[in-house]
Parts: structure tokens; C-alpha cells; sequence
């Protein structure tokens, strides 16, 4: 049974005539009686009641015309559902982000995307960059907001954000009156740091293994909200993210500290897997994203690339 046959067999039930079906199909009545013949042999039953030029339905006919009219109209909701280049007829989709650009970057395009989709179902899941990137070679994330670089040939990425990564203490810490510090004072400290795997812990890292320096106490994390609340109550002290530190720095409980030799920032930008095709649900937030933050050309670019291949 196929879309073809249902299409045909519809037709000679509405018109009651094989020669009146072929001209409403457009094909021959020989081609149509012998398709309603071939779909009667596969399901192995007798849909039509054949009295010379008279025909009627039989049990099992009256049956699939509820079944196949069923089927017609799917087809077509289908067809506008999908076809039709509508985000709002999306059933929904998932990406993945780091906390920062959660908690920064996103939640006015969240907001906006909703009021204009408002049918459209968006899961966001917030995890470290290592993380997210597996999720999307599983399939199972469309594209992601991670740290850069990330180095995977199957991943393509774009920036859209540089952030710097000053190093803060809290308001009463020793180090709060003072505007410049040594990298050797900052290795003798308690230092709350990002996982080892991560992008950014990896460009701390770099810095004290330039100098020749190891940190003594380290506190390993995976959110920069909690490290920067550790760091406010004196816990110890880290590199963190500008825009996980603002608001803090402005309401007096951290403060940021120069570091003699180190210049510490990191990008965020989009990720996803080379030659996916996204529709049009996931292309109109991906717009507005890049839109949002400068980098339309550079996806556009992506589009067209994606576009053009096999």
C-alpha cells in the first residue's frame, strides 16, 4: 500500500465510476482499475462491488475509505505543517548553552523568540562545553553556546562574545585594597577554578605553566555562579568571567585585581555540526542570535555553504 494507491482508490470511492476517478487523477482507467486491483491483492480483501458498470463499496472498503481519508488529510496538514517554511508549525527543539550565556546572552532572544513562536516548544540544557558539544554529535542538540576554541573537525562554530577573565576576591579579602598582584601571590592563594577538561581552565592552567608556577590549593567547580559566591564569602579567590562578575563588582561585594603579565579572556560562540540543515523553527533563533551580536554575515556565509552541499 502507498500514498499513490490510497490517492487513487479515494477517487473511484467519491466518484463511484473508474472512468470518472482516471479523469479526476488525471491518468488512465485502465492505470486506475488495475491500481485499485494491485492495492485489493496486497491487503488480501475485495474493496469494491463490481456489477458491470455499477460499483460499490464492500465492508472492507467502506473500512479503509475512513482509514485512507484519514491518511489524505494528515497529508496535508503535513505538507502546510512542514512545507510551508512556518517556525510556528515546529513541534519543538533542543540546544544546549553554558551557564553564562544562559544567565547572559540569551534570555532577551528567549523572550522574544516565545512571543513570536509562542507554539513552539524550546529545551535549553546548560552544561559544561565538552558536554554539549557530544550532545550535538549524538544528534540529540541542534547547535550550542559554548567557550572557544573548541577543536573538532565534525564542529563548526562562529564567536559572538569576548570575555575577559579578571581575577576577583572578595570585598574583605587581603588582596581587596590592593589594584596590581604577582602571579606568584595569586598561586599562593586558595583558587577556585573551573574544571581541568574545561576551555578556560585550560588558559589559567597555561599562565602558571609559562611561569613555572603550581597553584597549592585548588577548588575545582563547574558553575561560575557558585564560585563566584564562594569568592564573596572569602573561600578563596578565582579567574572569572566578566559577565558572571559584573554585578558584584558594581554592588561592592567583589572586586577585580590586575595580574602583572596576564591578560586572561575567553570567547563564547555558537556551535553545531557541519552540514546540518536546521528549519525553519531552529534557523529564525540562530538569526536572531547572530543578529543580535554582530556575526549575521558570517552565518549567512555558513547558510549558503551548507546549502550548496550534495
Amino acid at each position: 500500500m502507498n500514498l499513490h494507491q490510497l490517492r487513487t482508490f479515494l477517487a473511484v470511492a467519491h466518484t463511484g465510476s473508474f472512468t470518472a476517478a482516471a479523469r479526476e487523477v488525471h491518468l488512465t482507467q485502465p492505470t486506475v482499475s488495475s491500481g485499485v486491483a494491485e492495492l485489493e491483492r496486497s491487503m488480501g480483501v475485495r474493496l469494491f462491488n463490481r456489477n458491470g458498470r455499477r460499483i460499490s463499496l464492500t465492508l472492507e472498503g467502506r473500512q479503509l475509505l475512513a482509514y485512507a481519508e484519514q491518511i489524505q488529510d494528515l497529508v496535508v496538514e503535513a505538507r502546510d505543517r512542514v512545507g510551508r517554511g512556518d517556525p510556528s508549525g515546529a513541534e519543538g527543539f533542543r540546544f544546549g548553552a553554558i551557564d553564562a550565556a544562559v544567565i547572559y546572552l540569551i534570555p532577551d532572544l528567549l523572550r522574544d523568540y516565545h512571543t513570536r513562536f509562542p507554539e513552539v516548544e524550546v529545551t535549553v540544557q546548560v552544561d559544561a562545553s565538552r558536554f554539549l558539544v557530544e550532545e550535538i554529535l549524538a544528534d540529540r542538540s541542534e547547535f550550542a553556546l559554548i567557550t572557544l576554541p573548541f577543536e573538532n573537525a565534525k564542529i563548526a562554530t562562529i564567536p559572538i562574545c569576548q570575555d575577559t577573565m579578571p581575577l576577583v576576591v572578595g570585598s574583605r579579602h587581603p588582596m581587596a585594597s590592593r589594584r596590581r598582584v604577582r602571579l606568584e601571590e595569586v598561586a599562593a592563594e586558595t583558587l577556585i577554578l573551573f574544571h581541568r577538561e574545561s576551555v578556560s581552565r585550560r588558559l589559567v592552567d597555561a599562565y602558571f605553566a609559562e611561569a613555572g608556577l603550581t597553584p597549592g590549593r585548588v577548588m575545582e567547580m563547574s558553575s561560575p555562579e557558585a564560585m563566584r559566591k564562594l569568592v564573596e564569602a572569602g573561600v578563596g579567590i578565582s579567574f572569572l568571567p566578566s559577565l558572571t562578575v559584573q554585578e558584584s563588582v558594581e554592588g561592592g561585594t567583589l572586586k577585580t585585581l590586575a595580574v602583572s603579565g596576564v591578560a586572561l579572556s575567553r570567547q563564547i560562540g555558537v556551535a553545531w555540526r557541519r552540514g546540518r540543515y536546521f528549519g525553519p523553527a531552529i534557523e529564525a533563533l540562530m538569526n536572531a542570535l547572530f543578529e543580535a551580536y554582530g556575526r549575521r554575515a558570517e552565518w549567512d556565509a555558513a547558510v549558503a555553504t551548507r546549502a550548496s552541499l550534495p
